[in-house]
C-alpha cells in the first residue's frame, strides 16, 4: 500500500498494488460507504467492495481486524448450525414419505432443477 492519506474524518485514499503490480486507486468513505470506490477490475464502475478496499480500511484501523475476524467466525458457526438443522429437517421429511410420495417429490425436484438451469433433456 502506498500513499495512504487519511483525512481524520473517516475518508482516506491509497494506492494499492494489484496482481499485475499496477497500483489501483482506492477511495474509502466510512461515513458514506456508497461513495467508496476502487478502480480494480472487480469494483470499477460498480458499488461493490473489493479486497483492496478492505485492506485499506484495516491499514487505517488495525485494531478492528480481530473484531472483524471474530464476527466472520461467529457468522460461519451460525451458518453451520443452520445447515445442520436444515439437513436434519430434510432427513425427517424424506423419512416420513411413503414410496409413491417420495417418487413424486423426487420427480418434482428434478424438473424444478432442470428449469432453474434452463435445461431440457
Amino acid at each position: 500500500m502506498k500513499n495512504l492519506r487519511p483525512d481524520g474524518k473517516g475518508v482516506f485514499d491509497a494506492e494499492v498494488e494489484g496482481t499485475a503490480n499496477l497500483p489501483y486507486t482506492v477511495h474509502v468513505d466510512t461515513m458514506h460507504v456508497r461513495q467508496s470506490y476502487c478502480d480494480c477490475p472487480h469494483a470499477a464502475g460498480t458499488r461493490r467492495s473489493c479486497k483492496r478496499m478492505v485492506a485499506t480500511v484495516f491499514a487505517v484501523y488495525p485494531q478492528q481486524i480481530d473484531a472483524f475476524k471474530w464476527g466472520v467466525e461467529q457468522a460461519e458457526l451460525e451458518y453451520k448450525r443452520e445447515e445442520v438443522a436444515h439437513r436434519a429437517e430434510l432427513v425427517r421429511c424424506v423419512n416420513s414419505l411413503k414410496k409413491d410420495e417420495l417418487c413424486k417429490a423426487l420427480l418434482d425436484a428434478l424438473i424444478e432443477l432442470e428449469e432453474c438451469h434452463d435445461r431440457w433433456w
